[in-house]
């Protein structure tokens, strides 16, 4: 309801204006005229409230016509309905006489100006035609008794309608073409600054035009990546004059580093600017634009705003251009040297070899045209399990450089190693697109390694089969050592600790040292980290709360860095100590058996000797020295097997047999 009553535009819809217009001035005229007809012609107060609602009717029927068919339907309408408004109450108000009949002739002008001036003249012919047959009945009798007798003042009011129409149309339609000739001036001057506009703008559009071929001119000669640099410069320096407002005077230089690049009659002149930068390097780049004295009538700057962002633009991309060439160049050295140094290769996501360089091919023994396209299982050698490569799995996955060691077979079967690291590259997306891998050949290191831990094996493999234990160790002030290296050995009672444990803690194998022994074994070992002399030094130790003695002994020696280090081994003499312990005890116990039945045979031999015995004296102490005898060989029997018992448990398997002089002599 509220955009049937809103104005339309005047400006963009003139036709729906008018017409809203003029609904407007006849339903007000209309509105007035009936109101007043209610005080002149009360007794016909129907009469009148019915026309008051057709009036309504027409004015909403109008409007929404307006709305929502179009200007051109509704101001048909409009026309249509005030006609028939206009010229059917005259049949039963008084025929030709009515007052009403004069309200046609507004109707005509509205239809002339919604319709045209045929609509107007084909409603005016209608009119003139209708109300000839008005006079026709009334002359012939036929016209209905009028049903409203007017009074002069009530013709008058009636009378009111048409002129008032009239004078609203009238001066709506003056001032409509006050307006109109108004607004005609305005949108000849509007069209004017346009042309203006449209000349300025196609003249810039031309300059633009011009500034854009001259970028595009010195950047597609910059794509040239393989022309000199001489012949880069050289054709930018005769695009350049063709970008500025009058090409034919302009002359333009080009300095890069140390060369210079000009047109033919570049000099010094008035009008004159330049713009430079540098590449990374240090290269100096400039751009210097002249104007020759011979320039058209203009301002005090020639040159346009635009004209200076173009040289701006114009030594930028000559820079960036330059600033590649020279990480190509510098990417060319680089790549050159890497190329003399390690094998590089470069694989797609799916592993497939996309370049080699020719070292690679070298060291695999492969061609290039073997390689590309190929997956990299092609050098698989088996050496590795699956889970060596497990790192490097997750490595590429999340697009992280990855740096290891590789065992890999060449074609003709051989091996090699590689320290390989391989960088993933990726794109705008986060995407791995390709692989790069550096890689160094390594080969007789790994070799040379294999050989050391090989010989490394070995070494423990034969002194864990000497008795005790080897140890490489060093020495500090206060007597404590750092173990270095230890073997294991082959005694059942060598110290336990691991040579990480004896590093972690060198004092730990103190827990097992006899505490008689302590202070004497701190005493060797600074000593020893004193005067750097040999190291023999006997101890005890308690190992499973058996006491064993072990027999320390080590010499010095300067490392690489300068310092001493001690190389030595510790044995188990346990069952030396025992074996010697007892055969002091054997030679104690003869000397303190035997003294008594030998002092009894002097004896006895020196009263045989003085020849003052009788024979039965004589045969009394050959019993007794008999008895003697027996004890003795007795003595020595148990003696001999005690010995030979006591050597047995000593565990010393040696053969002495041969150093025994047995005086098998004295028997014969």
């Amino acid at each position: 309801m509220n955009k049937m009553f809103s104005i339309p535009d005047k400006e963009r819809d003139y036709e729906s204006y008018m017409v809203y217009v003029l609904t407007i001035i006849w339903t007000v005229t209309i509105g007035c005229i009936i109101s007043l007809e209610f005080f002149l012609v009360p007794e016909s107060w129907q009469r009148w409230v019915l026309f008051l609602g057709i009036n309504v009717v027409i004015a909403a029927v109008s409007l929404y016509l307006n709305q929502t068919a179009g200007s051109q339907v509704a101001g048909y309408s409009l026309t249509a309905m005030i006609w028939l408004f206009a010229t059917i109450p005259c049949f039963s108000a008084g025929g030709i006489m009515d007052p009403g009949i004069l309200s046609q002739m507004s109707v005509i002008l509205t239809a002339g100006f919604l319709l045209g001036w045929r609509g107007g003249l084909t409603v005016g012919l209608l009119t003139l035609i209708t109300d000839l047959g008005m006079v026709y009945l009334e002359v012939t009798g036929d016209l209905p008794e009028p049903r409203v007798l007017h009074t002069p003042l009530s013709r008058w009011v009636g009378a009111i309608v048409p002129f008032s129409t009239i004078l609203a149309l009238q001066y709506y339609s003056t001032s409509h073409l006050r307006s109109g000739l108004s607004a005609l001036g305005k949108e000849i001057s509007r069209r004017e600054a346009a042309e203006k506009s449209k000349d300025q703008t196609l003249y810039e559009l031309g300059e633009r035009v011009k500034e854009l071929k001259t970028l595009f001119e010195v950047s597609r000669i910059l794509r040239d990546e393989d022309a000199p640099q001489e012949q880069l410069f050289s054709s930018i320096v005769k695009e350049l004059p063709l970008g500025w407002q009058f090409p034919d005077l302009a002359v333009a230089s080009l300095f890069v580093g140390d060369k210079s690049f000009a047109s033919p009659d570049f000099g010094v002149y008035d009008h004159s600017f330049c713009s430079e930068l540098k590449t990374k390097k240090g290269t100096l780049v400039k751009i210097q634009i002249a104007y020759k004295n011979t320039l058209p009538q203009m301002e005090e700057d020639p040159f346009l705003k635009e004209e200076r962002r173009l040289i701006e633009v114009l030594v930028d991309m000559i820079t960036s251009a330059l600033d590649n060439r020279e990480r190509k160049a510098e990417l060319k050295d680089f790549r050159y040297a890497l190329d003399i140094a390690a094998f590089v290769s470069v694989a797609g996501p799916d592993a497939k070899f996309n370049l080699v360089n020719e070292n690679f091919c070298k060291i695999s023994k492969y061609s290039a045209e073997e390689l590309i396209g190929q997956h990299h299982d092609i050098l698989w050698s088996g050496y590795h399990p699956a889970e060596y490569f497990f790192e490097l799995g997750n490595a590429m996955a999340n697009g992280r450089p990855f740096r290891g060691e590789f065992c890999n077979r060449a074609k003709d079967g051989s091996l090699y190693w590689a320290d390989s690291t391989i960088v993933p590259f990726l794109d705008e997306e986060g995407k791995i697109y390709q692989f790069l891998s550096i890689n160094y050949d390594i080969t007789e290191r790994k070799l040379g390694t294999e050989k050391l831990r090989e010989s490394e094996r070995l070494l423990k493999k034969i002194t864990s089969q000497v008795p005790g234990n080897t140890y490489m160790f060093e020495i500090a002030a206060d007597g404590t050592n750092k173990v270095l290296f230890k073997s294991r050995g082959t005694e059942p009672f060598h110290q336990t600790h691991t040579a990480e444990e004896e590093s972690n803690q060198s004092e730990q194998f103190r827990e097992h040292l006899h505490e008689d022994d302590e202070l004497k074994y701190s005493q060797t070992m600074k000593e020893a980290h004193r005067t750097g002399s040999p190291i023999s030094f006997q101890y005890r130790m308690v190992v499973n709360n058996s006491v064993r003695w072990r027999w320390m002994q080590a010499i010095s020696e300067k490392d690489k860095d300068g310092k001493i280090v001690w190389y030595g081994a510790t044995s188990d003499i346990t069952s030396l100590v025992e074996y010697i312990a007892s055969i002091e005890q054997m030679i104690f116990d003869i000397g303190h058996v035997i003294r008594r039945p030998l002092s009894t045979m002097l004896s006895l031999t020196k009263l045989v000797q003085s020849g003052e015995l009788s024979e039965k004296d004589i045969r009394e102490i050959s019993v007794h020295l008999h008895q003697v005898s027996e004890e003795m060989d007795k003595f020595i029997r148990e003696l001999n097997e005690d010995y030979h018992q006591k050597r047995k448990n000593t565990q010393l398997n040696i053969d002495i047999a041969s150093l025994i002089d047995n005086r098998s002599s004295l028997f014969e």
